[in-house]
C-alpha cells in the first residue's frame, strides 16, 4: 500500500512537472512583437484576401540583444499574381536597414484600356476615353473587367530599399517602415494587388506605421497607417490608407499566429482639404470584390523551427 501511494505521488509530481514545463514553453500571445529567436524557420500563411505565403527565414545575431541579420526567401500565390523575393534586413538597436529583389508573374493584370469604339475620342478636347463605360479604372470598372475576363499577363522584376524604426514602449509597440521600390511593370494605369490601388509603372514609395497595445495573455491590437506616393498620369500623387492590425499567438504552445490587417479610405474625403492630395483615389482603392474602399488580410500562420 505504501509503495502504491508513493508511486501515485511520484506520478502526480511528474505530471505537474510536465504541465508546468509545457506552460513555460508557451509563447506569450503578443510574441509577434517580441525580439525573435535566432535560427531558421519555415512559416506558412494561408489567408483570406485571399492568398498563400511561404517564408523561409533565418535570424543570426551580430551582437546579442543589439543587432541581427534577418534574411528571408518569400513566395506568394494570390488570385492576381505569383511572386518570389529575396529579402535581407540588418537591425542595429532600434534601426533596421533592408533591401529586397523579386520577380512577379502578373497573370491577372487589370489595366485601363479604352474600348475600341471610344479609342478615336481619346485626344483632348474631345470626350474622354472609356473602358467598360468608365473613365477611370475604379472598383466598378475592375469588377466589370473581371466579369468579362478582360485581363492581361506579364512577368516583371522589382527592387526595394527600406528603413524601419522600432519604438518599444511599456505595453505598447510602434513600428514604422519607409520603403522605396522600383517596379519595371512595363504598363501604366493598372491595379496593384498588394497595395490595392491603381498607379503607373516606375518608382513608388510607401510609409507604413503600426502602434499596438500588447498583452501577453491576449495578443495585440492597434491602429495602422499607410501612405503611398505613386505615379499617376505623368505626376505623383499621395494616398492615405488607415486601418487596424490585430493578432494573437495560437496553436500548440502558441507557436502559430492569427493575424488581421484591415485598410480603408472610408471618410477621408471629409478632411481632403487638410489631409488628402487626391480625394478621387477613394474610388481607386480597395479590393473590387468588396465593392468598397477596403482591403482585408485575415489568416493563420503556421510556424516550424528547422
Amino acid at each position: 500500500m505504501v509503495r502504491t501511494k508513493r508511486l501515485i505521488l511520484l506520478s502526480l509530481m511528474a505530471a505537474l512537472s510536465f504541465v508546468s514545463g509545457a506552460a513555460e514553453a508557451k509563447k506569450p500571445r503578443d510574441y509577434f512583437f517580441h525580439p525573435q529567436k535566432p535560427g531558421t524557420r519555415l512559416k506558412l500563411f494561408p489567408f483570406f484576401g485571399p492568398g498563400f505565403r511561404a517564408t523561409l527565414e533565418n535570424r543570426a545575431q551580430l551582437e546579442p540583444d543589439m543587432s541581427e541579420l534577418h534574411t528571408q526567401l518569400i513566395g506568394d500565390v494570390n488570385p492576381g499574381y505569383a511572386e518570389a523575393s529575396l529579402n535581407a534586413d540588418v537591425r542595429v538597436f532600434l534601426f533596421v536597414f533592408g533591401a529586397s529583389v523579386g520577380v512577379r508573374r502578373d497573370y491577372h493584370i487589370l489595366k485601363f484600356e479604352p474600348d475600341t469604339l471610344d479609342a478615336s475620342r481619346c485626344t483632348p478636347p474631345t470626350e474622354p476615353c472609356l473602358d467598360h463605360g468608365k473613365g477611370e479604372l475604379d472598383r466598378e470598372a475592375r469588377w466589370l473587367k473581371d466579369l468579362d475576363q478582360d485581363w492581361k499577363m506579364a512577368n516583371w522584376p522589382w527592387a526595394e530599399g527600406r528603413f524601419r524604426l522600432i519604438m518599444p514602449m511599456y505595453q505598447f509597440m510602434g513600428i514604422s517602415t519607409l520603403s522605396v521600390r522600383y517596379q519595371h511593370r512595363g504598363f501604366d494605369n493598372a491595379y496593384d494587388w498588394p497595395l490595392s490601388t491603381v498607379f503607373d509603372d516606375g518608382t513608388i514609395a510607401f510609409w507604413e506605421t503600426f502602434l499596438v497595445v500588447r498583452d501577453r495573455h491576449v495578443g495585440f491590437v492597434g491602429p495602422a497607417l499607410r501612405v503611398l506616393y505613386v505615379p499617376r498620369g505623368g505626376e505623383y500623387e499621395i494616398d492615405w490608407h488607415y486601418g487596424l492590425l490585430a493578432g494573437t499567438q495560437a496553436g500548440p504552445g502558441n507557436h502559430d499566429l492569427i493575424l488581421l490587417r484591415v485598410y480603408t479610405t472610408l471618410g477621408t474625403n471629409l478632411v481632403e482639404d487638410i489631409w488628402r492630395e487626391n480625394p478621387e483615389s477613394d474610388d481607386l482603392m480597395g479590393t473590387h470584390a468588396f465593392r468598397a474602399p477596403i482591403q482585408v488580410v485575415f489568416g493563420y500562420q503556421m510556424d516550424f523551427e528547422l
